[in-house]
C-alpha cells in the first residue's frame, strides 16, 4: 500500500461518531434504573431481565425494558426518560400520549400504556403456561425524568409507578419477600423461559456512539473473521477492534486492524480484519439493513 492510501486510510479510521444526546441520557437512565433493581433484590432469590424481545406470532420480536420476577407479581416495565411536558388525549377510542418539547416540538408516541400491556400479552402467550403455572403480570410504565411534567391524573393510574414505588415493591426494603425461600413453580418455569430469550445487539462506534439492533452476518472480505463468526456464532457475546490510528505510524506501515472475538469465559481467539470489511445489521425500529465497516 502506497504511502497516500496508508494515510487515506488512517483518515477514515479516525472518523468519530459522537453520541447523540438523548440517546445518551436515555441510555444512562436505563442503567441507573437497573442498578437500584438489582441492589433492591440482590441476595434474595428474585431475578431481573433487561432489553429481552419478546417474539410473538407474526415472527417479529418486541423489547421489554425490564421484567422482574419476584413476590407476588411479575413486574412489566417500560421506562420512558423524556423531558418537557406529556399529555394523554383520546382518539377514536385509543389513547395517545403527546409529548410536548421545550423545543416547542410536539411528539405523538401512540399508546404507551397500552403497547406494554401488548407485549405483556404477547409473553404470556409466548410462555403458554397451564392455568396451574400461570403467574400474575403488573405492567407498568415509569416516567424517570425529572424535567417531565407528567399530570397528576397520570401519576395516579395503576399503570403509572414512579420510582418510588418500584422500590417500595423489591424486598429490601423492607417489606414481605413471598419468594425468600426461592421462587414458587410458576415464577420458576417463567424465569426459565425468559432465560432462553435475548435481547439486542449492541454495536459501538469509534467515537462513542451506540447502535443497538440486529446483527446479520459478515463480509467475506473481513478476511478470517468472517469464517470465525460463521463457526461461532452462537459463542460469542463480543467483538473487539483494536486499531492503531497513528499517522505518523502510517507514514511507515500498513495500517492494521486486529479482532478479538469473546464468549463468556472471555476472549477465546484473534485475528487480523481488513479494514473495508463489514457486519450487516438492521437496527431497533428499522426495516432496512445497514453495513458498518471495522474501520468505524
Amino acid at each position: 500500500m502506497w504511502l497516500g492510501a496508508r494515510l487515506h486510510e488512517v483518515w477514515l479510521q479516525r472518523k468519530k461518531f459522537s453520541p447523540i444526546g438523548h440517546q445518551v441520557a436515555g441510555r444512562e437512565a436505563e442503567e441507573h434504573l437497573t442498578k437500584i433493581i438489582s441492589a433492591g433484590i440482590e441476595g434474595t432469590h428474585w431475578r431481573m431481565w433487561e432489553g429481552l424481545r419478546i417474539p410473538n406470532k407474526d415472527g417479529r420480536r418486541r423489547e421489554v425494558d425490564c421484567i422482574v420476577v419476584g413476590g407476588e407479581k411479575v413486574l412489566m416495565i417500560e421506562q420512558k426518560h423524556w423531558s418537557g411536558e406529556m399529555e394523554i388525549i383520546s382518539e377514536g377510542g385509543r389513547e395517545k400520549v403527546i409529548q410536548h418539547r421545550r423545543s416547542g416540538d410536539k411528539m405523538d408516541h401512540g399508546d404507551v400504556f397500552g403497547t406494554i400491556k401488548l407485549k405483556t400479552t404477547i409473553l404470556q402467550y409466548h410462555h403458554g403456561a397451564s392455568e396451574f403455572f400461570a403467574v400474575e403480570m403488573l405492567p407498568f410504565v415509569i416516567f424517570s425524568n425529572r424535567n417531565l411534567v407528567v399530570p397528576d391524573s397520570v401519576k395516579a393510574r395503576e399503570d403509572c409507578w414512579s420510582l418510588a414505588d418500584i422500590l417500595d415493591y423489591l424486598p429490601k426494603s423492607g417489606g414481605v419477600d413471598p419468594s425468600k425461600d426461592g421462587l414458587s413453580v410458576p415464577h420458576a418455569a417463567l424465569a426459565a423461559t425468559l432465560d432462553r430469550l435475548g435481547s439486542w445487539d449492541t454495536l459501538h462506534h469509534y467515537g462513542g456512539q451506540q447502535t443497538i439492533g440486529d446483527i446479520y452476518s459478515i463480509s467475506e472480505n473481513s478476511g478470517h473473521l468472517a469464517s470465525l463468526f460463521k463457526q461461532h456464532r452462537e459463542r460469542i457475546t463480543k467483538i473487539k477492534i483494536l486499531a492503531d490510528r497513528s499517522l505518523w505510524k502510517a507514514i511507515i506501515k500498513r495500517p492494521t486492524l486486529t479482532a478479538e472475538l469473546f464468549d463468556e469465559e472471555g476472549m477465546f481467539e484473534v485475528c487480523g480484519v481488513e479494514p473495508g470489511g463489514c457486519l450487516n445489521y438492521r437496527g431497533a425500529g428499522s426495516r432496512q439493513r445497514k453495513t458498518l465497516e471495522w474501520r468505524h
